[in-house]
């Protein structure tokens, strides 16, 4: 599933923490290889960074609904 990325052709937004260092190369990679990705790095958030960082979280995905 992984090598199909650069087929997905739908707005894509990869989310991740910025202290999450088992995700931060993967994260890069999907942003990479997805066409229409939009990456963001939520700032003193772990994996789950719509719990460390709400505000922050909330903020980046209202950012990418109002550009579709």
């Amino acid at each position: 599933m992984i090598t199909s990325l650069d087929s997905i052709t739908v707005p894509t937004l990869v989310i991740v923490g910025a202290q999450d260092t088992d995700y931060l190369a993967a994260a890069d990679y999907m942003a990479r290889k997805i066409p229409t990705a939009r990456k963001v790095v939520i700032e003193n958030a772990r994996h789950a960074a719509n719990m460390d960082q709400p505000e922050a979280f909330n903020i980046a995905v209202r950012e990418f609904l109002d550009h579709l």
